[in-house]
């Protein structure tokens, strides 16, 4: 079951650039209030460098425990502001010449790893993996423990998503399973069931792609049967969403400029809609108009069938426990991509039309 209190959480912690706004037509004014948020962005992003840079300042010129704490705030405020690749080089150093404690090691772990996926270095970030697990097998139990309470569990839960999207975004499914199956191994059993949950829900979509689809079936919020054996031979993506979860809206507005061409060509976008599985569950009757109404609003062009519990679980059946969500089905039935977004929507839609 969807969690909305989980999902705006990760949508808080990981706190990507915002989406720009929709282009405007030519003589259109630009809206007001986005150029106000994009300019307020700006100035956020450029303090957070500012204080980065001092609080780097202030590590490096430190001793014992009060350098210490200055290069844990430095990482931990790195991490939760998205800021990568700007703590990568202290990152380095400090693991080469010797984390004085776990925890900062950890800190400066996880940087170095986010730093090398943000940057498209994957087959790195996996080898910073493996080097990490094995430097932590080696250590004590008391020196472990500590390491993993260097974060809380939800920051650990949204770097992991953050670190995933990046790999699956851009096709490294591989290297996402051994990274996830490393992590996963190097935590015990029975240890923080909510970060294993999560581990064990990401290898298990990806073991799904190259796999045959589950097969589906639901009525959409018009009445209409839609049977994944009805769309034999096309394209189909399935687009897994909520109306109470924000960043849909932005996907639909993407998504409906991307669409275009490729409906003609023979994609077909199908949206499961979950909230009938929100907060323990609602009844069917109580969300279909909700659903219905958010569908005329936005504009929706393509069907979207609300999803049930029970035998009709769609979002189980393709093990989808966070949102955003959205599975690429090419015309034999086998799951081809996980994730898409603006970036990426052409390129593996086109490899399922064959470039027809």
């Amino acid at each position: 079951m969807i969690d909305p209190r989980l999902a705006a959480l990760l949508l808080l912690s990981i706190a990507p650039a915002p989406t720009p706004a929709e282009p405007q037509e030519q003589g259109q004014p630009a809206d007001p209030i986005a150029a106000i948020d994009a300019e307020f962005d700006r100035k956020f992003r450029a303090l957070e460098r500012e204080r980065l840079e001092q609080l780097a300042a202030l590590a490096e010129r430190s001793e014992g425990p009060e350098a210490i704490r200055a290069y844990e705030t430095y990482f931990r405020s790195a991490l939760g502001a998205g800021l990568f690749q700007e703590a990568e080089e202290l990152a380095h150093r400090v693991l080469e010449a010797g984390a004085p404690s776990p925890v900062l090691r950890y800190l400066a772990e996880v940087a170095n790893v986010m730093a090398e996926a943000d940057r498209g270095a994957f087959e790195e970030s996996l080898t910073s993996i493996v080097r990490a697990v094995q430097a932590s097998e080696r250590e004590g139990q008391e020196d472990a423990q500590l390491a993993r309470i260097a974060l809380p569990p939800a920051a650990r839960l949204s770097l992991l998503d953050t670190y995933y999207q990046r790999l699956v975004q851009a096709g490294q499914y591989e290297i996402a399973r051994k990274a996830f199956g490393t992590i996963r191994r190097n935590l015990q059993d029975g240890s923080e069931p909510e970060i294993v949950s999560y581990l064990e829900n990401r290898i298990a979509q990806l073991d799904m792609v190259g796999q045959p689809a589950p097969a589906f079936e639901g009525v959409d919020v018009d009445g209409r049967a839609i049977r994944s054996q009805d769309l034999a031979g096309q394209p189909v993506l399935l687009v897994f969403w909520a109306t109470w979860y924000q960043p849909n809206a932005e996907q639909i507005a993407w998504m409906k400029e991307a669409y275009g061409s490729y409906r003609e060509r023979g994609l077909r976008i199908i949206g499961v809609n979950l909230d009938a599985l929100a907060n323990g569950g609602r009844p069917l009757e109580e969300v279909l108009p909700e659903v219905r109404e958010y569908v005329l609003r936005h504009n929706v062009p393509w069907p979207n069938i609300v999803n049930v519990p029970g035998d009709g679980d769609i979002a189980r059946a393709f093990g989808i426990s966070e949102i955003p969500a959205n599975v690429l089905i090419d015309g034999t039935g086998r799951i081809a991509a996980l994730e898409l977004g603006p970036g990426t929507f052409a390129t593996e839609v086109e490899k399922v039309l064959g470039g027809s």
